[in-house]
């Protein structure tokens, strides 16, 4: 969406935004943009491949992390979008990074018109862009050809190269984004989010994500850590307040670091939430190490839906397991309750959330989490 040259003394090389963290980082370490704390110092724009209206851009020290932010919001820009914006550069005074951010968030003061053949589909085409919609049907409405009128004689229309545009440069822009925080924008879909506030000022993050992306949000703010900030977590796509409250426990324990590590092994597309949520709480883990280990090792567990009590178990393993198949005569003579009992005791489950669970590989959650937090440690060891 974006692509310049940037320089850091005689050293340069392109940058193709948006573009992931750490092959920012790489890239301004190489040429020699990365401090001796992994700080990123400021570059200089030496080239612009496109839009050649960056151009007025060139010759001048950018911020990489609003370049990165503002390719983001144009990322998800159709065609009509991404026009105004262009447009919208050229009437800037002052052009800067932080003004073009702002100038995403006020396309509406920027009308194209495609089809100028009448007044009417001049004033319809202002309307639909400055209220976000117009009746289906009401084109000859004469109301849209008296607005087109009085846009033109007010001398609010030019002609330019992507058609007519309706713009009033005393009608001021509004401010979103205010050079210190970036405003909350959405740009992928992620699993979940927080959002993270320090002193007034707040910042989204979509999570998870990389460990430099939270580190920065949080430098955005002003703040010395993520301890010193507060945050709102959420799942996007799971509605349970156990989860959410779970996780505001590990950051408030832990912090958003652990969260965020925690999220990547949860981060996958055959996760059994309903499962996972089940085993995390039969084991009331509280560590985000915990979870990220029991969600690895969900295989491991064995979950029988909807079962209260032993006599429903034996019924549930006698109707689905073939190892457990019996004719229906014998049914009437067998002791479904003591089947059960035993079938729960053998295998050192628990009834939970309406249904009963065990682990096949482990006598026990407990053992599971000594096992592997102690092979995790002597392969950390064995790094050293």
């Amino acid at each position: 969406m974006i692509k310049i040259k940037i320089g850091n003394g005689d050293r340069e090389t392109d940058i193709r935004f948006p573009i992931s963290e750490s092959d920012l980082y790489n890239k301004l370490a190489a040429i020699h943009a990365i401090d001796s704390t992994g700080k990123q110092q400021s570059v200089t724009v030496t080239g612009i491949y496109w839009p050649e209206e960056f151009s007025v851009l060139e010759g001048c020290q950018v911020d990489l992390d609003e370049m990165n932010y503002l390719a983001k919001r144009l990322d998800s820009f159709d065609d009509r979008e991404m026009d105004q914006f262009l447009i919208g550069i050229s009437m800037q005074d002052e052009p800067s990074l932080k003004n073009f951010i702002n100038l995403t968030f006020n396309l509406d003061h920027f009308t194209l018109v495609r089809d100028v053949s009448n007044y009417g589909k001049i004033g319809r085409a202002y309307v639909l862009n400055t209220e976000g919609a117009v009746p289906a049907n009401d084109e000859d409405d004469p109301k849209y050809a008296a607005l087109g009128k009085r846009l033109v004689d007010r001398g609010l229309a030019r002609i330019t190269a992507k058609g007519l545009l309706i713009y009033d440069p005393f009608d001021k822009l509004t401010e979103v984004y205010d050079g210190q925080t970036f405003p909350e924008y959405a740009y992928t879909s992620t699993l979940a989010g927080a959002e993270v506030s320090y002193n007034g000022h707040t910042e989204l993050l979509l999570l998870p994500d990389e460990e430099l992306a939270i580190k920065k949000a949080i430098a955005r703010l002003g703040a010395p850590s993520d301890s010193d900030c507060t945050f709102s977590f959420y799942f996007n796509y799971i509605k349970n307040d156990a989860w959410e409250k779970r996780m505001d426990g590990i950051i408030r324990n832990e912090g958003i670091y652990e969260v965020n590590k925690s999220l990547r092994s949860l981060d996958t597309d055959n996760m059994d939430w309903d499962k996972l949520s089940v085993v995390v709480e039969m084991a009331d883990v509280q560590k985000a190490s915990h979870i990220s280990i029991l969600a690895e090792h969900l295989d491991d567990f064995v979950y029988f839906p909807s079962v209260a009590d032993a006599e429903e178990l034996a019924h549930y393993l006698v109707d689905n397991l073939s190892d457990y198949n019996m004719s229906p005569e014998m049914e009437d003579f067998f002791d479904f309750s003591a089947f059960g009992e035993q079938f729960v005791e053998e295998r050192g489950g628990q009834f939970v959330n309406g249904g009963f669970l065990y682990c096949s590989e482990y006598e026990s959650i407990e053992e599971l989490l000594v096992d592997v937090e102690a092979e995790n440690e002597g392969m950390t060891m064995g790094g050293m």
